[in-house]
């Protein structure tokens, strides 16, 4: 199915800014940071997703915690680096609830989002 009309088409999540900032927008680090952030974010994403299913608080905790450096450097709403952190409280807790179920799902929804904005981003600089 083909998007037809803007108003369907999902706002960007990312926002660049701090990375050409933080890298004087320098192709090459940008590219490195951007590679960095997708190669590390699918795989703890499936972490805090595998943790909780385990109730492995521990590492749903540790996992949450360390994905949330990474809102900022990409530019993703700090409202969803809160999430990360709401999450490692209440792995901390040990609370099982149907609120850090729905945090998971909407922090794996934005980081996915965040993937694929971030291949083509990689792919812009790659390619100018």
């Amino acid at each position: 199915m083909e998007e037809k009309d803007n108003s369907t088409k999902k706002i960007k999540c990312i926002d660049l800014a701090y990375l050409n900032q933080k890298t004087k927008c320098n192709p090459t680090l940008m590219m490195e940071m951007i590679a960095l952030y997708l190669a590390q974010t699918p795989p703890l994403i499936d972490t805090i997703k595998q943790s909780l299913a385990d109730q492995n608080w521990p590492l749903l905790g540790a996992a949450a915690h360390k994905i949330i450096p990474s809102f900022s450097i990409m530019g993703i709403s700090p409202n969803f680096e809160n999430m990360a952190k709401k999450i490692h409280e209440l792995a901390n807790a040990q609370e099982k609830s149907e609120e850090i179920l729905n945090l998971v799902l909407q922090l794996e929804e934005v980081c996915l989002q965040a993937c694929n904005e971030l291949e083509e981003e990689l792919n812009i600089i790659k390619n100018t």
